[in-house]
């Protein structure tokens, strides 16, 4: 998701290689776009998320990396329901945020295949998810208050495909994902991750 470090960026190279880093341009280039679904589930809690990646525009090629820019964008919504004596907190709130990354498509000395992920540090941005909170104690409701969180990038699976490829697509079920990935997540939460691809090299 979204907020959680347990889907951190783990990519090799995340965090050497920037957006708009020097490099020789190179042609034909890589293109496409993936995403991830984020549910989780659990008393009185609910959230969903999809996370997109559109991948475009000049590649930028710094040795064996050849870097593609991207557009992150992150929308869902989610509620919590939670009691404790005469008290109840309930909470609304929606998921929308984007901001520019890059792709990276590198083959791999170790087996000579073509890998594909995420070449940035982990996007986020502040107050990507904004909602309502409010308290009942003993039937009163209390004056609602605004909710702010960061919304974070959650990490792909790492697409590993022939040296020769062109085409690349894929998908993955939806997998279960231990630790804490939405906002206000009850320790009882199921959590759900999954994603697709699609990319295309021109020329």
């Amino acid at each position: 998701m979204l907020v959680a470090a347990a889907l951190a960026v783990s990519a090799t190279s995340a965090a050497t290689l920037h957006p708009g880093s020097g490099g020789a341009a190179a042609s034909p280039g890589w293109s496409g776009s993936a995403s991830c679904t984020i549910t989780v589930r659990g008393p009185g809690y609910q959230h969903t998320e999809t996370q997109r990646w559109q991948v475009s525009g000049p590649t930028r090629v710094r040795g064996s990396f050849h870097l593609v820019p991207s557009r992150w964008t992150d929308t869902g919504s989610g509620s919590s329901q939670e009691t404790q004596g005469n008290q109840t907190r309930n909470i609304t709130w929606t998921v929308k945020a984007a901001a520019a990354g890059q792709f990276q498509f590198v083959v791999r000395a170790s087996d000579n295949k073509l890998v594909i992920g995420q070449a940035n540090a982990q996007l986020r941005v502040q107050n990507g998810i904004t909602g309502t909170q409010q308290i009942t104690m003993g039937g009163v409701a209390q004056t609602p208050g605004p909710v702010g969180l960061e919304a974070f990038e959650t990490q792909l699976p790492r697409i590993v495909t022939r040296r020769t490829s062109r085409s690349v697509s894929g998908s993955t079920p939806p997998t279960p994902v231990n630790g804490s990935v939405a906002p206000f997540q009850p320790a009882a939460g199921a959590v759900t991750k999954r994603c697709a691809w699609r990319f295309a090299k021109a020329g």
